[in-house]
């Protein structure tokens, strides 16, 4: 047996160990990837197909009702539209799923499964106990979402007969440090994305000067998630308006002070820390709150503008592919009415960072 033949036939079986990385796979690749209905927050992830890897982990932070579960709900919507046998597990730790679940008609509840649960036990030993072996059968989960990572307890506070008036120092974040260690080996080899959300916090360190908030982070989310991603309402004049100055209110309802109906509100959601590449991209969505996120061609006009595809001519003039386009909503407008021209603009939109790869 020569030397090359001695060293493929180790290597063949060392290819098949538990854990071992193909060198071929190419994990920014369209088929490795999952999409939010948003092309401004795909866009926030930097890379060549715009998408979240499958496999990684995705931390939303932000202030109450600023738009996280809505958001996540979004991706899920989109997840069972573009697979029809897809699956999602949701572990909702404030235990609101009876009241947030009217919203987005798209979710398949045969595929995704919600749980209302704040045990950790009930989340991570169940997914290593129960959900595993339904994995290596070919069960295809796509998601895990534990929605809020701040609101789950701790495995000593749980137990019986342990009163409220004891303070258990570091009962909830070791909690958390263990069962991301049951965890994350399981999403990353079965590439699945898993989405979490923190809540803020008083930012006692920052001194008079700095953020008065901090997202609510331990040892073991800095260290396990790879995407930190920071979700506000966006609260500019422009951001209470679509690009036709359509605000998003209800003529038809007011209260006892003659106040309109709120339909909507933008988010604004900007990639602060990542693992896998540049950091600071932010997107801007628009939330309905009957239709779920809305006004997709306002999103790929402001990117493709920003990027130089949509010339801005000034004076409100555009060029849109060699034509000339007055007034920003007309431009939105064609995007809105022509699905070629929106895959068009994203096909361009991503070869921009394929060809900075």
């Amino acid at each position: 047996m020569t030397e090359a033949k001695k060293i493929s036939k180790w290597s063949k079986q060392l290819d098949q160990l538990e854990g071992y990385v193909d060198p071929k796979y190419d994990a920014y690749a369209p088929e490795n990837c999952m999409y939010t209905p948003s092309p401004s927050v795909n866009f926030i992830f930097n890379n060549k197909s715009h998408g979240i890897p499958k496999g990684s982990a995705v931390l939303l932070y932000g202030d109450q009702k600023s738009g996280k579960t809505f958001f996540i709900n979004s991706m899920l919507e989109k997840m069972c539209k573009d697979d029809p046998e897809a699956m999602a597990l949701f572990y909702n730790t404030e235990m609101r799923t009876s009241y947030q679940s009217g919203l987005f008609k798209g979710i398949d509840r045969d595929r995704v499964k919600y749980y209302d649960t704040n045990r950790p036990e009930e989340i991570f030993d169940k997914i290593e106990q129960d959900i595993l072996p339904m994995l290596q059968e070919g069960m295809p989960i796509k998601y895990i979402v534990i929605d809020s990572l701040s609101s789950m307890a701790g495995t000593k506070s749980m137990k019986d007969g342990q009163s409220v008036n004891d303070h258990l120092m570091g009962d909830e974040a070791l909690t958390l440090k263990k069962g991301l260690k049951k965890l994350l080996p399981i999403t990353r080899r079965r590439g699945i994305i898993l989405i979490s959300t923190v809540h803020m916090v008083a930012n006692f360190d920052a001194g008079s000067h700095g953020p008065k908030t901090k997202a609510n982070t331990t040892s073991a989310t800095r260290h396990g998630y790879d995407y930190f991603v920071a979700i506000k309402r966006a609260n500019a004049a422009e951001d209470k308006q679509d690009l036709a100055g359509q605000k998003y209110e209800d003529e038809s309802i007011r209260d006892s002070r003659g106040n309109k109906d709120a339909t909507g509100h933008k988010i604004q959601v900007k990639m602060d820390q990542s693992s896998f590449g540049g950091a600071g991209r932010v997107g801007l969505i628009t939330l309905s709150y009957e239709h779920g996120i809305i006004n997709i061609e306002e999103e790929i006009f402001e990117l493709c503008k920003g990027c130089g595809i949509i010339e801005n001519l000034g004076a409100g003039g555009y060029m849109l592919y060699g034509e000339k386009v007055r007034g920003k909503a007309e431009v939105a407008k064609r995007i809105k009415e022509s699905p070629e021209l929106q895959a068009k603009l994203l096909a361009d939109l991503k070869a921009l960072d394929f060809e900075a790869v």
